[in-house]
């Protein structure tokens, strides 16, 4: 009867340790190496993105007017639209139709 019971809490032991050095095993974190932001303002190419998300389809002229993009264009129904983006954060600061 002891040698059983001895049996049944080695089983248990290992049933809870096989599966956490499975995992372990198998997936490996990597180190964050790489930094998202990008120093500086930014660039015309951001900004005519964050202008095509409330709408502005065709980009006719771009403009930068100290911290702040002005993107002149047209929407889905050909009618004009004038989007600023702050060059410092990306976000919009007026839209004009």
């Amino acid at each position: 009867m002891r040698n059983n019971l001895i049996l049944a809490v080695a089983l248990v032991v290992i049933g809870f340790t096989v599966p956490a050095s499975a995992a372990a095993i198998g997936y490996v974190q990597e180190p964050v190496t790489k930094i998202y932001t990008q120093a500086g303002p930014l660039p015309v190419q951001a900004a005519i993105d964050i202008a095509n998300g409330v709408g502005l389809v065709s980009v006719s002229s771009t403009n930068k007017w100290f911290n702040e993009w002005q993107i002149e264009g047209y929407d889905v129904t050909g009618r004009y639209m004038e989007v600023d983006v702050d060059a410092r954060t990306g976000a919009i600061v007026d839209v004009d139709r």
